[in-house]
């Protein structure tokens, strides 16, 4: 499912002494099938982008067209409920959104909301637990009884049982260690691919940027600074850095590589491995 902003502008408390514009002459296309990173520091209007995604917010001016559907400033009737059962939106801590007694009763209730019998809406969870990794028994357990981490499991495959085609991702591996950080991005990435979703994932690190999305939208004061793929991006890391961002981790370690061993040139990886790999050719090659 294809997403085009044209022209889009927000503004928070029209009309009142605390207005605000958060996104201004917003123009870019998000192609059906694709894995999107929008990323830019605090306040650069990350989340105002995404909440039109699945009509949280209408445009103030402009158009946000998400496959048959159409947000328009003056434009009131479009079927909100169509539009979310299409547009799953992951927000920074799902945990958080877990209410039901149970963690079958909890991942049911969204394909249920949208008329999903139970029976086959219980199929769905069960099919998914192996995908977010966790086991069949977990379903009859209250999901208040569990660990951290299986609780964002459990949320997570509540927006996945809806079966949306688009996935959009509010930093949804906020505050994990490095090995649950991978563990969710894999799952995601994982689910993108096999079901051919639109990803859109909400970023703070460069390096899951660099390494899983075919398109990056840089925002800065609520305007699109940049777009394109990870080469054209990563390659203006002076105008990264004026506006608080940087380039991925590997990126930087290779140009101090590169910088400490007078080396003419060097390649730009964007995995940490290959990173690691080529350091290692060199000193094998001395």
């Amino acid at each position: 499912m294809e997403i085009v902003f044209n022209e889009v502008e927000h503004r928070y408390m029209e009309g009142t002494p605390f207005e605000k514009v958060a996104l201004q002459d917003c123009t870019i296309r998000i192609p059906s099938g694709s894995f999107t990173a929008v990323i830019g520091h605090t306040g650069s209007g990350k989340s105002t982008l995404i909440q039109h995604i699945n009509g949280l917010l209408r445009p103030t001016k402009g158009t946000v067209q998400i496959g048959p559907y159409e947000l328009k400033a003056e434009k009131k009737k479009i079927d909100i409920r169509a539009l979310r059962q299409q547009v799953g939106l992951v927000f920074q801590y799902p945990e958080h959104q877990l209410f039901e007694e149970t963690v079958a009763k909890d991942i049911c209730f969204g394909p249920m909301n949208f008329g999903v019998p139970f029976e086959r809406a219980l199929k769905r969870a069960k099919e998914l637990l192996p995908q977010v990794g966790l086991p069949e028994e977990i379903l009859t357990a209250s999901p208040f009884e569990l660990s951290g981490g299986q609780m964002r499991r459990v949320a997570i495959a509540g927006v996945l049982a809806s079966q949306p085609k688009v996935l959009v991702l509010d930093e949804p591996a906020a505050s994990l260690d490095p090995e649950g950080h991978e563990q969710i991005m894999r799952l995601f990435v994982d689910y993108h691919h096999q079901q051919q979703t639109t990803t859109v994932l909400v970023t703070h690190h460069m390096e899951d940027a660099a390494r899983y999305a075919d398109q990056i939208i840089v925002l800065h004061e609520g305007k699109v600074e940049m777009a394109g793929g990870r080469e054209i991006i990563f390659e203006q890391a002076e105008r990264l850095r004026e506006i608080g961002l940087d380039l991925p981790a590997p990126v930087r370690f290779l140009e101090q590589i590169k910088q400490r061993f007078a080396l003419a040139d060097i390649p730009k990886y964007y995995e940490l491995e290959r990173a690691a790999d080529y350091v290692a050719r060199l000193v094998e090659g001395d």
